[in-house]
């Protein structure tokens, strides 16, 4: 393909033309500058081409020489080979010289070597008896029983000549002796696991019956691993501070190590061995094995974990961890000998019920420290005045302590638990259902659910009929901050503690987190919360209209002088209600107050003996009649209604309640004309100040309206007082 003529790097490039473009087509200042440029890439060009040059020769330089000193290399190796070539073939005609003339001596020193081998032999066998007795005399049985059954086969081979008969006649003698000793040695109580697998060993080499060497090695190291046993569990008890690390130590060192050493010589010697052994040894011993290893584990176990058992009840959970990984990795090991004795199996099981019992102490103490800050917090409430803080702490900082108490409590004992599923630790990494067992029932279930089912249990346990009986034993504030406790577990802490416990105990290390289910825990805490809430506006309801009882039981309403006050229990059950609502507005919002459209209860409201309700009082009028049709309308009042979460709600609901009662307990007193007039200007006095406390100020009237005119029915002679006088009583009340 042609290119461009214009094209400065290509082949067909024209400079004419070039210039003939440049000239026409740019400005004198630009015909210098593109001169410039070119006489610069010029310079460049030439630059690089002289370096190139002047490197490219000195490399040829360089390899000329390098070959020369090649070839003088080559021409000096040629020259040594050549000499070694010929010294190669000198030393090979001597070498072949030398054979030739000693053939004859070489094949007589070969027969005088064989005639000194057999005269040793014979020498040996001679010395046997000699050998055996001294090798006895210093202990060396091991050396001696290895030296008899070198020559063993060679006395059988050749018993039918007198001096070998005689030889191994002796030598049996002395090996009966051998034995005896090596018996005594294996029932010696003072001899080490290691001791007796080296006499059995020696015994088996001797030809003793295998069947009855197992069952006595197995029986003499029994002996040696209970001792090994209980030396552990009397330091044990002699030091009742010792570190459970230095426990497991030695059991790991002494009874695990040598229970290891008995497995791994009993396999040696008694399964493994293939020289004379009966058909179906093996299996039996295997099975002897098996079952010996069962017994002496079951007993180790026991002990382990009993010893495990009081590290469980220490909250730090380390020590008992490490302590847990050490031994179960030595019976992992005792496992992988002996798979046939399911150590592994009864190590799991321990793993699982030393956690469980761990997790089981922490919901314990986490139970402990909640009951006790919650009986903290009643002593303070019972013992404090009403007005003042418990200790310099409100209500609502009460009611975060015993928040606080969980929470802490909960994230401390899941970060010691922790522990269980580091990934440094064996047991679970070995167990593959150990970390889902024990994220989602020991600690999610076994620990925060149950944690929180305890609070709601606890907190139920105030609102139960028996603790209703008599006096009330516990301050109502207690009630009313477990219901803002509870309140505030629907709302998010529940959630909040849930979730921790999720993040930090996953099933799956690397998967997903699963959620546990709280819906069924949030509905039970919102219905605990609101029975709470209702029981505490009872009980105060009920407190108050006592105090109004008492108040009335007090006086004799027919002949009671004419009034010039307010009794005082009125300004006590006002003071009690200005106390409740300092107690709930340091827990509860104000909340939503309905809109009266006017004054509503804080307007003067004067009772006339010719009004009620609208129904104007006759004595012609039946009067239990007007007190039905009287009730059609206050009936609509529902005094024991659900309590909404707010300031408002819970003070209306307590005023309901005593209100209430005030109405029905003048209903049960017979009154003068005095004191009619002074139930008028109590009512009157807790009209002025109750409508505050209230969200809807038009039932504080309503109701005194019935207390007034429950007292109008029940008055010999009724006449109301006037007014203006009962504003001017009231007010210098």
């Amino acid at each position: 393909e042609a290119g461009d003529p214009l094209d400065i790097d290509r082949a067909c490039f024209e400079p004419d033309s070039y210039v003939q473009k440049l000239l026409k087509d740019c400005s004198l200042n630009e015909l210098f500058r593109h001169e410039e440029a070119k006489k610069k890439e010029i310079q460049e060009l030439d630059s690089n081409m002289q370096y190139l040059v002047y490197e490219n020769h000195s490399k040829f330089i360089k390899a000329s020489e390098t070959i020369r000193e090649m070839k003088d290399d080559f021409q000096r190796l040629e020259d040594d080979m050549n000499r070694l070539t010929s010294c190669m073939g000198d030393i090979s005609q001597s070498s072949a010289s030398i054979n030739e003339v000693l053939a004859d001596r070489k094949k007589q020193i070969s027969q005088l070597c064989g005639v000194h081998h057999l005269l040793k032999k014979l020498q040996f066998l001679f010395e046997l008896p000699a050998r055996l007795k001294k090798c006895i005399e210093m202990g060396f049985h091991g050396q001696a029983v290895h030296t008899y059954t070198k020559a063993h086969h060679v006395l059988e081979q050749f018993k039918h000549m007198s001096s070998f008969l005689n030889i191994q006649r002796e030598c049996v003698s002395i090996v009966c002796e051998l034995k005896s000793i090596l018996r005594k040695k294996l029932d010696d109580e003072e001899s080490t696991t290691a001791d007796i697998a080296e006499t059995v060993d020696l015994l088996l080499e001797l030809k003793e019956p295998p069947n009855h060497l197992c069952q006595q090695f197995l029986a003499n190291a029994r002996q040696n691993l209970e001792k090994d046993l209980d030396t552990a569990q009397k330091l044990q008890q002699e030091e009742e501070s010792q570190d459970v690390m230095k426990f497991v130590g030695q059991l790991c060192t002494g009874f695990l190590a040598n229970l290891s050493l008995v497995i791994q010589s009993c396999y040696d010697m008694f399964i493994a061995r293939t020289d004379g052994k009966e058909p179906g040894m093996a299996e039996e011993a295997q099975q002897v094995l098996t079952d010996f290893v069962q017994s002496v584990m079951s007993d180790c176990l026991q002990a382990v974990e009993e010893r495990l058992k009081k590290e469980t009840i220490q909250l730090d959970s380390a020590m008992l961890v490490r302590a847990l990984d050490k031994i179960t990795g030595k019976l992992q090991v005792i496992d992988q000998l002996l798979p046939s004795a399911g150590t592994s199996s009864s190590s799991q099981d321990l793993v699982r019920n030393i956690a469980l019992l761990h997790t089981k102490f922490h919901i314990q103490c986490l139970k402990q420290s909640f009951t006790d800050t919650l009986m903290s917090v009643r002593v303070a409430l019972a013992t404090s005045k009403s007005t003042s803080p418990i200790h310099g702490l409100s209500l609502g900082e009460q009611c975060t302590l015993l928040y606080s108490c969980v929470k802490n409590g909960m994230e401390s004992s899941l970060n010691n638990v922790k522990e269980f599923i580091k990934p440094t630790v064996g047991f679970s990494l070995m167990m593959r259902t150990f970390r889902v067992e024990f994220c989602l029932e020991y600690v999610r279930k076994g620990i925060v659910m149950d944690l929180i089912e305890f609070v709601l249990d606890t907190a139920k346990t105030f609102t139960e009929p028996s603790k209703e009986c008599g006096q009330l034993s516990y301050p109502p504030t207690l009630i009313l901050t477990l219901s803002r406790l509870l309140h505030n577990m629907e709302r998010t802490s529940i959630s909040y503690l849930v979730s921790y416990g999720d993040e930090k105990f996953p099933p799956d290390e690397h998967g997903p987190v699963v959620a546990t289910p709280t819906a069924e825990v949030l509905r039970r805490a919102g219905q605990e919360a609101q029975t709470l809430l209702n029981h505490y506006v009872a009980v105060q309801g009920r407190i108050i209209s006592q105090m109004i009882r008492k108040g009335l039981d007090a006086r004799d309403w027919l002949s009671t002088i004419e009034p010039r006050s307010v009794r005082s229990v009125m300004k006590r059950v006002v003071e009690e209600v200005s106390t409740i609502d300092q107690q709930v507005g340091s827990l509860y919002e104000e909340g939503h107050r309905k809109d009266q459209g006017s004054e509503g209860s804080r307007q003067t409201y004067s009772y006339s003996l010719n009004q009620g309700k609208g129904y104007p009082y006759s004595s012609t009028m039946d009067s239990s009649l007007l007190s039905n049709i009287q009730k059609l309308f206050y009936e609509r009042i529902e005094v024991f209604g659900r309590v909404e979460y707010s300031k408002l709600s819970i003070l209306t609901g307590i005023i309901k309640i005593f209100l209430k009662a005030f109405i029905e307990c003048v209903r049960l007193k017979t009154f003068g004309k005095f004191g009619l007039q002074q139930v008028q200007v109590d009512s009157h006095y807790l009209q002025i100040y109750l409508w505050r406390y209230v969200s809807d100020e038009h039932l504080v009237r309503l109701l005194l309206e019935q207390v007034v005119s429950s007292a109008i029915e029940r008055c010999v002679e009724p006449q109301l007082m006037e007014q203006s006088v009962v504003e001017a009583i009231c007010g210098h009340n």
